[in-house]
C-alpha cells in the first residue's frame, strides 16, 4: 500500500512539472526596419539602389547581428532588405548556428530595392499580398504550434515623403481584408494573427485608427508617446526633433486570448549598443545609431518585440 501511495505522489509531481513547463513556454516575435541592407552589386533593375562597399556590407551584417542575437527573438520581420542573396549571408554568417535556420525576403518593385524579409527559428510558408499603387507588398507567413496555425504578417508602408495618406490607409483595408477575410477562408477558421512593422504612422493617424477599427489590438498603446517612439526626425521646419512610433505591433483576438496563443507584452527595444546620445538645442535625446555619410550603424529605427505564452 505505501508503494502505491509513493508511486502516485511521483505520478503527480511528473505531471505537475510538465504541464508548468509547458504552459511556460514562450515565443517571442519581433519587427525590425533594419536600414539599408544592402549589397555590394549594382543592380541593373533597381534605379535608385545603394551600392555598399563590401567592409561595410560585412560592418552592416555584424552590426544588426548584435541587436539580433541579444533580443533572442523566435521570428523577426524586417524591413529594407536588398534581395534574398543578401539575407543567406547575413544568416549563414552570424545567426544559422544559433538556431535561425529558416529566412526569405519577397522581392517587389522598389526602386531602391527595399523589401521585406523574415528570420525565424521555426519553419514557415509565405506568401505576399499586393497593395494597390504601391511596389512592396505584405508578406505573410504561416507557422504552426502543436499543428494549429498562426501568420506572423509583415508590413513596410509607404514613408512620409510627399504625403501618401491615401497610400497608407490603401495599406490598411488590404490588410484588415487579409486578416479577416483572407486567411480564414484559407484555413476555413479564424486563427491567431500577429501583424508589425514600419507602418510611417503615428498612432492616432488615420490608418493607424482603420486598424484598431478593424478589430486589431494595438500592442503598443498603452506606452505612451516616449514608451513607443521608435525612429527620430529633425523637422527642419519647425527645428524640432520629432520622436515617432512608426513601428507598430498588433494582434487579432485569437492571438491576444485563445487557448493555445496568447499575447502577453510588448515593448520597444533600444537596446544600450544602438544608442546614440545627442544634444539639441540643449535636449538629450537616446535615439538610434544610424547609417550617417561614411558611417555604418546599426539602424534608424529601434525593434519591437511582443511575447506569447503558447499552451497546449
Amino acid at each position: 500500500m505505501m508503494l502505491m501511495q509513493v508511486w502516485v505522489v511521483v505520478l503527480c509531481l511528473v505531471v505537475a512539472l510538465c504541464q508548468t513547463a509547458r504552459a511556460g513556454e514562450q515565443m517571442k516575435v519581433c519587427f525590425w526596419n533594419v536600414e539599408n541592407m544592402f549589397d555590394e552589386f549594382d543592380d541593373p533593375r533597381l534605379d535608385a539602389e545603394d551600392i555598399l562597399t563590401r567592409q561595410q556590407v560585412e560592418q552592416k551584417m555584424a552590426n544588426d547581428a548584435k541587436v539580433i542575437l541579444a533580443l533572442e527573438p523566435d521570428i523577426i520581420g524586417l524591413m529594407e532588405v536588398e534581395n534574398h542573396q543578401i539575407l543567406r549571408d547575413f544568416v549563414s554568417k552570424h545567426l544559422f548556428s544559433k538556431g535561425y535556420h529558416y529566412f526569405l525576403v519577397l522581392e517587389g518593385k522598389d526602386t531602391r530595392g527595399i523589401d521585406v524579409g523574415i528570420i525565424s527559428k521555426k519553419p514557415f510558408l509565405a506568401r505576399s499580398y499586393a497593395i494597390p499603387n504601391f511596389p512592396r507588398g505584405i508578406m505573410s507567413a504561416r507557422f504552426t504550434h502543436q499543428g494549429q496555425p498562426f501568420y506572423v504578417l509583415i508590413n513596410h508602408w509607404k514613408s512620409q515623403r510627399d504625403g501618401g495618406d491615401d497610400v497608407r490607409l490603401a495599406s490598411a483595408k488590404t490588410l484588415l481584408n487579409i486578416v479577416s477575410q483572407e486567411i480564414p477562408a484559407y484555413e476555413g477558421k479564424e486563427v491567431p494573427i500577429i501583424v508589425g512593422g514600419d507602418l510611417n504612422d503615428d498612432h492616432g493617424s488615420d490608418s493607424i485608427k482603420a486598424l484598431q477599427a478593424g478589430g486589431l489590438v494595438n500592442t503598443l498603446e498603452s506606452l505612451g508617446p516616449m514608451g513607443r517612439f521608435t525612429h527620430g526626425y529633425y523637422n527642419n521646419d519647425s527645428g524640432e526633433m520629432e520622436l515617432l512610433g512608426y513601428d507598430h505591433l498588433f494582434v487579432n483576438k485569437l492571438a491576444s486570448s485563445s487557448s493555445g496563443m496568447k499575447w502577453k507584452a510588448s515593448q520597444v527595444e533600444r537596446p544600450r549598443m544602438m544608442l546614440n546620445e545627442r544634444v539639441i538645442k540643449g535636449k538629450q535625446f537616446s535615439l538610434p545609431l544610424d547609417d550617417y555619410k561614411d558611417r555604418i550603424g546599426y539602424s534608424d529605427h529601434f525593434p519591437v518585440m511582443a511575447t506569447f505564452e503558447l499552451t497546449p
